[in-house]
């Protein structure tokens, strides 16, 4: 802002809780820069909506919460503060994939600026509750110049997609006895799929080859490359997907149609 000059140096990040109690972010004392205030005006925008609402900044560290969030997951706001958000939320897609986790998808778009559909997840709340929720993100820039703040709204969508299982198990029973084309049973997971991760057409190549059981030397003259590189390729395939072991990784990206 115009005449602010910046933070001054020096100060720390508190949670402050105002009288209507909605948190705070502040830096320092009251007279602190304008980069704070803009931010704080950010985050006031969504204290009254009824979706749920997480804000997490470039680092995945929960800036925000709001109190639908909070009882919608069944959280408390003054702890997760400052955590990571893939520490303090489990999550999974429509093929019981990890969703949540270090550098995931959204995280990613976030970084790229690129837009991100609307998408379901299942969550596992604090009281160990199963809920879907309907996803929408927005990214903005960070007021205080630490790149992009990652804005998630959520809402409970447990019924919707309780139905809509329901109604797949029943397709599929009637399939057993009455085949239908194939454009009738194309996408049966769901109408609003979490991101996929975004593979380099190199690991594309690489997790081909690792899906129809070629050994790590094999897949490197095949490809042209070193071993050490196919190796690399792998971990990065592995912490894209949210895995730990090559056949994970084969078995996601099967059911993916990664491959």
């Amino acid at each position: 802002m115009p005449g602010q000059g910046g933070l001054a140096g020096g100060l720390e990040l508190r949670v402050l809780r105002e009288d209507h109690g909605e948190l705070i972010l502040w830096y320092g004392d009251s007279a602190a820069g304008g980069a704070v205030d803009e931010r704080k005006t950010l985050l006031r925008i969504f204290d009254s909506t009824a979706d749920g609402v997480q804000v997490v900044d470039s680092a995945q560290r929960i800036v925000y919460c709001n109190r639908a969030a909070a009882e919608l997951l069944d959280i408390d706001r003054d702890e997760v503060m400052g955590q990571l958000c893939y520490q303090m939320i489990t999550s999974k897609d429509y093929l019981g994939q990890p969703f949540c986790r270090g550098d995931c998808p959204i995280i990613e778009a976030t970084r790229h600026g690129r837009l991100v559909p609307s998408f379901d997840i299942q969550v596992r709340t604090a009281d160990h509750r199963t809920v879907w929720l309907n996803v929408s993100v927005l990214a903005v820039e960070d007021p205080e110049g630490e790149g992009r703040l990652t804005v998630s709204l959520f809402r409970d969508i447990t019924k919707r997609r309780r139905a809509e299982i329901l109604a797949q198990e029943t397709i599929e029973a009637v399939v057993r006895y009455e085949p239908v084309k194939d454009e009738a049973k194309e996408c049966n997971d769901g109408p609003y799929p979490a991101p996929s991760p975004r593979l380099t057409r190199r690991e594309l190549d690489v997790l081909q080859l690792l899906a129809a059981g070629t050994p790590v030397p094999v897949i490197a003259r095949t490809l042209g490359i070193k071993g050490a590189t196919v190796s690399n390729h792998i971990e990065h395939i592995l912490g894209k997907l949210g895995v730990h072991s090559r056949l994970e990784a084969v078995v996601c990206a099967v059911k993916g149609g990664l491959v």
